[in-house]
């Protein structure tokens, strides 16, 4: 029985695992890297760059990162935002889109510029409404990319298509 003037030793056999979580206010090194990681992907920290500081500018690049690919914004670099930042670096279907993804799934019964946009991308004439022609030029679309094949245009398709 632990009466409490004893010490407890814990004893584990598993290897700890530490989670990368990052802030406002932290500093050090592994801001450094994502701060790198953010301007490798076209993210804007001109005025302080890499400079170790998550601070504001630092914040709101984190922020914009994860509305253009379509993450939870939440200006935190935790597990999810770090793996799109590295296979934003490195993978081409990731890569910064030249039409920045507009934070929301396009689907039948949307309309506007980022429809015809679509339409345009996959050789629809564009009229600014997604209806079943547009859907099924994207899902061929989606299915010549070796994509998930389901007519929406979410964060990946988006990045393919710009």
């Amino acid at each position: 029985m632990f009466s409490g003037s004893e010490t407890l030793e814990v004893v584990t056999t598993e290897p700890t695992k530490s989670i990368l979580l990052l802030s406002y206010g932290d500093r050090g090194d592994e801001v450094k890297r994502i701060q790198n990681y953010l301007i490798d992907v076209g993210m804007n920290l001109q005025e302080y760059g890499a400079d170790g500081i998550f601070g504001r500018e630092t914040e709101e690049a984190v922020k914009k990162f994860q509305r253009l690919y379509g993450l939870s914004e939440d200006g935190i670099v935790g597990p999810i935002t770090l793996a799109a930042l590295k296979k934003a670096r490195t993978n081409p279907v990731y890569s910064r889109p030249v039409r920045p993804y507009p934070g929301h799934y396009v689907m039948v019964g949307d309309r506007g510029k980022d429809v015809e946009a679509i339409q345009r991308a996959v050789n629809v004439k564009p009229d600014g409404i997604f209806g079943p022609i547009t859907r099924d030029a994207v899902k061929k679309y989606q299915a010549r990319k070796g994509l998930v094949v389901d007519g929406i245009v979410g964060p990946i398709t988006w990045n393919m298509l710009f």
